[in-house]
C-alpha cells in the first residue's frame, strides 16, 4: 500500500535556504508533485534547498530521476540541494544504486542548515 506524498516548504531566511520536507512514497504518480515543488523554489530564486528525506517511505527510479533533476536545476540556478535524514528504504536504495556518495547528505536538517550558514557551498568544501 503506497503512502501519499506530502511536500511542505519552510523558508529559513537566516541561512537563505528552503527546507523541503517530503513524506510518503516518491513514485511515478507522485514524482511530478516533488518536481514542481523544487521548480517552484528555483523560480522564486531559492535555489539553496535542504530536502528533509526522513519521511520518505518508498522511492522508485522515477523518484531518483526527480531528485537528480532537482539537484541539477538547483546547481544550474547557482544553488545546491542537500539531503537530510536519509534512512531506511531510501538509504538502502541510494547505496544500492551508488548514488549515496553522489548526493550531499547530512544526518538531519539542523546539520544541513549549519553547513549552509557556514558560507560554503554544502558538499563542495
Amino acid at each position: 500500500m503506497s503512502r501519499q506524498l506530502v511536500v511542505h516548504v519552510t523558508h529559513h531566511e537566516e541561512t537563505d535556504c528552503a527546507v523541503l520536507t517530503v513524506e510518503g512514497d516518491i513514485d511515478r504518480t507522485s514524482s511530478p508533485l516533488l518536481r514542481e515543488a523544487i521548480r517552484g523554489l528555483i523560480e522564486e530564486s531559492r535555489p539553496r534547498i535542504v530536502l528533509d528525506a526522513g519521511g520518505i517511505t518508498f522511492c522508485d527510479s522515477n523518484g531518483l530521476r526527480t531528485l537528480l533533476g532537482g539537484m541539477t536545476m538547483a546547481f544550474d540556478a547557482g544553488g545546491w540541494m542537500r539531503l537530510a535524514g536519509v534512512r531506511g528504504h531510501f538509504e538502502r536504495l541510494l547505496r544500492m544504486t551508488d548514488l549515496y556518495s553522489f548526493f550531499a547528505i547530512d544526518s538531519d536538517v539542523v546539520g544541513s542548515l549549519r553547513r549552509a550558514s557556514g558560507g560554503s557551498v554544502p558538499g563542495r568544501d
